[in-house]
């Protein structure tokens, strides 16, 4: 296999088309200064480009002849703060609403100590004009990577020190009084009464990296104490 020059930053698509001969189909310069995580679904492709935010392409779903090895910009938005790490486009399955991606954002910290970041939320209705409406703010932490229950509209956040927070993301989230709404007019979802649990602060210090769930449990990776293992059911819903 070919060894991609990291610099500039690049997205790679990969033809699995045969697993045993992965081909090198599409390589495309972006990212400021590199492209992070990625989000695939209904053939649409959102990239994380840090400082230069998100971008929606058309990958064979949105009918603007986009495909995996040429896809086609659709929109983009610099999420408040850059530092776009990780995205995850909810769909959600009991109104059929494809309106919301929660885009998290590593901001700088400590290994161990400290991080920080908020989750940003981008109203997609119209992908080729994405604007950010929401935010969710933790003092003296930051997320890294989350997950979703879809069914039960609940997003799922390792938040480094600041343990694991759960948020409830259905209905509409740039709808906020005005006590919950900041000055660049972007709700704040914990202002909202959105958060509806939080897990790993009670004891030890801890370093929560990732979470993954399989219900009712939810698995998180701290970085100090190993995996924990989480039960999601007597979360309100």
């Amino acid at each position: 296999s070919r060894v991609v020059d990291p610099a500039p930053a690049q997205l790679v698509v990969l033809d699995l088309t045969d697993p045993a001969a992965p081909r090198e189909a599409l390589v495309r310069p972006m990212g400021n200064p590199f492209v992070h995580d990625v989000f695939v679904r209904d053939g649409i492709l959102i990239t994380c480009l840090w400082h230069d935010g998100i971008a929606i392409w058309d990958i064979g779903g949105a009918g603007r002849g986009g495909s995996p090895e040429a896809p086609v910009l659709l929109g983009s938005v610099r999420t408040a703060g850059g530092s776009a790490h990780n995205v995850w486009w909810f769909h959600d399955p009991t109104t059929g609403a494809r309106r919301y991606a929660f885009v998290g954002e590593e901001g700088p910290g400590v290994i161990g100590n400290r991080a920080s970041g908020d989750i940003h939320v981008v109203d997609l209705s119209d992908p080729t004009a994405p604007r950010e409406v929401a935010f969710f703010h933790v003092e003296g932490a930051g997320p890294h990577n989350f997950t979703m229950d879809e069914r039960r509209g609940i997003l799922y956040a390792a938040y480094y020190n600041g343990g694991v927070r759960a948020l409830d993301v259905r209905g509409d989230l740039a709808a906020c009084r005005p006590a919950a709404r900041a000055p660049d007019g972007r709700c704040d979802l914990g202002r909202m009464g959105r958060e509806i649990g939080i897990a790993l602060q009670s004891g030890p210090p801890v370093y929560v990296w990732g979470v993954a769930l399989e219900p009712p449990f939810l698995y998180a990776s701290d970085m100090l104490g190993g995996l924990a293992k989480l039960d999601t059911a007597p979360l309100a819903r």
